[in-house]
């Protein structure tokens, strides 16, 4: 179900209706038929990728174009979610999507993301500034301490700005 929810998601648009508790995805084409789960049959990976095509979407609501990476390529991904890019500007996207409201990502979590990401981009974009940011529903799933040392791995060889932003998703 975890990749046959991610293809579906990059092929439509993503609609949460709060009130009926469902997701539906509208796809692009028009013979083609939409897709609408209940909150309760959607697993805690498949809110993961909902949460990375919610936040692509916010970006193209501004003018971004948006590169699924994590859509299109799963696990393979190398740590990176989203590629949005407007003019001149470019920044690479991990997000991290958890239903709860407290802390639950942990030092050993954010030593991970920071090093596939480093990984991911030294090969990939080698001797190039770049932008990096961690999204998540709230920062409070990450206490202070753990904000702060994810951000004083800031500028690393002055080549990655690290950023933390919170993209509250409705439900």
């Amino acid at each position: 179900m975890v990749r046959h929810i991610a293809s579906i998601l990059s092929k439509g648009r993503l609609e949460i209706d709060c009130n009926s508790r469902v997701v539906s995805i509208i796809p692009k084409e028009l013979n083609s038929v939409s897709c609408s789960l209940p909150y309760s049959e959607i697993d805690s990976d498949n809110w993961g990728y909902i949460y990375e095509k919610y936040v692509g979407q916010k970006y193209e609501e501004e003018g971004f174009q948006v590169d699924y990476l994590g859509l299109r390529k799963g696990f393979l991904d190398g740590g990176m979610d989203l590629i949005i890019s407007k003019d001149d500007f470019k920044a690479f996207i991990q997000c991290k999507y958890s239903s709860k409201s407290k802390a639950c990502f942990g030092k050993q979590k954010i030593k991970w993301i920071l090093y596939k990401a480093s990984s991911f981009l030294s090969t990939q974009y080698k001797d190039q500034k770049l932008i990096f940011w961690l999204v998540v529903p709230t920062l409070q799933l990450m206490k202070k301490d753990l904000q702060d040392y994810f951000l004083s791995k800031n500028n690393f060889q002055n080549m990655i700005k690290l950023e933390l932003k919170a993209i509250p998703m409705p439900l």
